[in-house]
Parts: C-alpha cells; structure tokens; sequence
C-alpha cells in the first residue's frame, strides 16, 4: 500500500492552524483523509462546520453540483461538534 502525506502550518489572524492531507492507494483507489490538529480552547463549534461546507464545496465542484451556503453550517452543526468537544 503506497501513503503519502502533506503537513502544513498556517497563521492567521485566529491564530496557528495544524493541517494534514494523507493520501492511500486502497484496492486500486486513492483515499484522502483531513486532520485538523486543534489546540485545547479551539471554538470546535464554529471550526466542525467550516470543515463540511468546504468538503461540501470540493464535492460540489468535482460533481459540477451548486456550492453550498454557510449559512446552512453555522449555526445549524454548532452543537453536534460542542458534543463532541466535551466528550
């Protein structure tokens, strides 16, 4: 099984933002997988919702499907990724 794997730090304004992309050949198809390595005090409410409307919106554009609208995430997912934050 081939992997590879793409880690990259990024600052902005919000702070410093750990993400990794790591890509496995898996019966002839290549599975990518996110991770977002939060640090401890990460609003997860807010950050959980922007992570699906951008997988939304890659899906969208290799389907040549309409974008989403954020305003569909946020506020609607806050408290499935608060759960999950406090477990």
């Amino acid at each position: 099984m081939s992997r590879r794997r793409l880690v990259v730090t990024t600052v902005d304004e919000l702070g410093s933002w750990r993400l990794e992309a790591r890509l496995a050949e898996r019966d002839g198809a290549t599975e990518l997988t996110l991770v977002h390595h939060l640090d401890p005090g990460v609003d997860v409410g807010s950050v959980g919702p922007g992570w699906e409307f951008y997988l939304d919106m890659l899906a969208a554009s290799r389907e040549g499907a309409a974008m989403p609208d954020f305003d569909d995430y946020l506020p609607a997912q806050r408290p499935f990724y608060e759960r999950l934050d406090a477990s």
